[in-house]
């Protein structure tokens, strides 16, 4: 039942799903150029950051830092689907909303680039256990979450033509919908703060 209302949904939207997800990969890409061309200074403080991460994801697995981890990677997402669902309020959000999804993109391909880029095999490596298991989860979903965010927009639009339109009800079911995807992100905070760590320190040692 939801595996086909999920396949329905995405094919009612799919010029959405592309459009967002081109987005996205520009971003990617473009991250990715930018980690190529950083300037010495920056390049060697990065690197100090990094090596600092790497310390700190084996500090948590063995320390049992795991929940505070959980917590801040639970609100950082929870910040990116409140401010998606606050601009889906909004009938000029779209343009910001998709500036979020490049953000996203931007920020995971320059993460990833560099750490190739620097740390070579052991990079690709790191970049496996500490950065795509919980972004096989964020990504689908802050993608999904922004073709709704995007719709609601339009339909607030439409709304303002149409008294047929429920928009009171609309805003119960786009609201209950946030509330879900942040049940389902619960999921990918304890990936990134359990299991990425302890994936990491198995790459590190």
């Amino acid at each position: 039942m939801i595996k086909n209302l999920v396949k329905q949904h995405i094919v009612r939207n799919a010029w959405q799903y592309t459009v967002i997800s081109l987005v996205f990969l520009v971003g990617v890409m473009l991250g990715e150029i930018n980690a190529a061309n950083l300037a010495g200074g920056t390049r060697n403080h990065l690197i100090q950051i990094i090596d600092g991460f790497l310390k700190g994801g084996v500090t948590a697995s063995r320390e049992g830092e795991g929940y505070r981890l959980f917590l801040t990677a639970f609100f950082n997402q929870t910040r990116a689907v409140g401010l998606i669902w606050f601009l889906g309020l909004t009938v000029i959000g779209v343009p910001f909303i998709l500036a979020i999804i490049f953000f996203k993109g931007f920020s995971l391909g320059f993460t990833v680039g560099f750490l190739v880029r620097e740390k070579a095999w052991l990079g690709g490596l790191i970049s496996l256990a500490s950065v795509f298991p919980q972004n096989l989860l964020y990504v689908p979903l802050t993608v999904a979450w922004a073709v709704i965010g995007i719709n609601f927009s339009v339909y607030l639009v439409r709304g303002r033509f149409s008294r047929g339109l429920a928009l009171g009800q609309g805003l119960v079911t786009y609201t209950g919908a946030m509330l879900l995807f942040l049940l389902i992100l619960l999921l990918g905070a304890f990936i990134e703060a359990f299991l990425s760590p302890w994936l990491l320190s198995l790459v590190v040692k």
